[in-house]
């Protein structure tokens, strides 16, 4: 099994061979089973400019590899239960959030206007770098993630290195359902055409979808 491990030294790090930088705060979610367009539209949002690398700017998309459409915030937001039911109604949707300023992520599964379930690390309570919290028919693949990255992390406090290893669990967990991570480029050629999403003036605006 090959996992990478960020030692979160500092909370802007560059990813995908370099090419731009991760903030300290991302969002993003990912839909299965309904077209680009159509995830646009009930998201209150138009396709922009199409540009090479890294996500750059407050909203940008992409069509996965696997056929997942991505849509990557450059703030740590947390999606609207409303919105997410009626965006997931006969379709699968995951949804990944990150702010390593205190070390969280939280990762979830929607699918048939419902929350399947969700994995969350929080740092600032009580069991600290070793918290890890889940709900709802989690899929086998991962308690396998969390076992080898509570090894990791066991391994990072026995030579006392403030490393938080848990926080990967959630990252990694959506990763290995859409295939995208802000640690890793895509599959292919290393030539990721994102484009930039703006917001239709005519329908909801993007707040109506994301908010803190």
């Amino acid at each position: 099994m090959a996992f990478s491990i960020i030692k979160r030294v500092s909370y802007i790090h560059n990813a995908w061979k370099g090419v731009g930088t991760v903030s300290s705060a991302y969002s993003w979610l990912a839909v299965s089973g309904r077209s680009p367009d159509d995830t646009r539209r009930d998201l209150g949002l138009t396709s922009g400019e199409t540009y090479e690398g890294f996500p750059d700017g407050n909203l940008s998309g992409i069509l996965l590899p696997a056929g997942w459409y991505l849509v990557v915030s450059e703030r740590c937001d947390y999606a609207n239960t409303r919105r997410l039911r009626r965006l997931s109604k006969r379709c699968e949707l995951v949804t990944c959030a990150v702010e390593e300023n205190i070390m969280y992520a939280s990762t979830s599964f929607w699918t048939n206007g419902k929350l399947a379930w969700e994995v969350t690390h929080d740092s600032q309570l009580q069991a600290g770098r070793h918290h890890l919290e889940a709900s709802g028919k989690l899929p086998t693949m991962v308690d396998e993630i969390r076992q080898w990255y509570a090894g990791e992390q066991a391994a990072m406090d026995q030579s006392n290195q403030l490393v938080d290893c848990t926080m990967e669990v959630p990252i990694e967990t959506a990763r290995r359902i859409t295939g995208f991570s802000f640690h890793d480029a895509l599959p292919g050629e290393g030539k990721e055409r994102f484009h930039h999403l703006d917001h239709d003036r005519a329908t909801s605006k993007w707040w109506q979808f994301w908010r803190r």
